[in-house]
């Protein structure tokens, strides 16, 4: 029995290495491509812009493509699927959930400040022909106000349940708010294999959303039984 345990131990921790070794090469792959895009598909905005300003604006467009990346694993954290849970543990998931909150609001505040730097504070994207703009600053207060109701949720005495129903919708609207803005704001993704690839991703995320939820839903009515 013991060496039947032992067995199964080995070949579980076998698994979880090589799970885990999978998901993170294709996160470092996924974030390598996409950090690329700025640099082979260069907005016209750069083609204007020299020395510090065109630094300042690089670096905002890549904090941005970072800050939706981080986004996107936030909502897989969040939902801990069956394999995250297995590979990674549901403690950690959740660690790592906080820790990514505070990370992804630091990217769309340095984004924000290095796009808006270039231009200057007398020229703030406002208006009906910024529309992406304001997008984007309508995402940055829900990924603030969810940070914050994370961290406070006791002091501001929301409730869990109704906070957490709340909290997962907000996210997923993130997620589509993130998407019109960098569709629609960077002529980088105007067209072409970028925009593409941005709808192909969406499109798989909300997809692989929902076969988690269906799966965790699954489970509980077995449990029950």
């Amino acid at each position: 029995m013991t060496v039947n345990n032992a067995s199964d131990n080995t070949g579980k921790t076998m698994k979880q290495r090589v799970s885990r070794f999978f998901l993170i090469g294709f996160a470092v792959v996924g974030i390598a491509c996409t950090l690329t895009i700025p640099f082979v598909y260069e907005s016209q905005t750069l083609w204007y812009k020299v020395g510090v300003d065109k630094t300042f604006l690089r670096a905002g467009q890549l904090l941005g493509l970072l800050a939706l990346i981080s986004l996107i694993v936030q909502i897989f954290f969040g939902s801990r699927g069956k394999v995250l849970e297995e590979t990674f543990g549901v403690a950690a998931l959740m660690a790592w959930h906080r820790a990514n909150g505070i990370l992804l609001c630091c990217l769309v505040s340095l984004h924000i400040a290095l796009v808006l730097v270039p231009e200057g504070i007398a020229n703030l994207p406002i208006g009906v022909k910024h529309w992406p703009e304001m997008v984007g600053g309508v995402l940055f207060l829900v990924i603030f106000s969810q940070v914050i109701s994370s961290f406070f949720r006791q002091q501001l005495g929301f409730i869990y349940k109704q906070w957490r129903m709340v909290h997962r919708a907000l996210g997923y609207l993130a997620l589509c708010l993130a998407a019109v803005h960098v569709l629609f704001v960077a002529d980088s993704f105007a067209q072409g294999v970028p925009r593409i690839a941005l709808l192909v991703m969406l499109v798989t995320v909300f997809a692989l959303i929902a076969v988690i939820k269906a799966s965790i839903l699954i489970r509980k009515i077995k449990d029950r039984r």
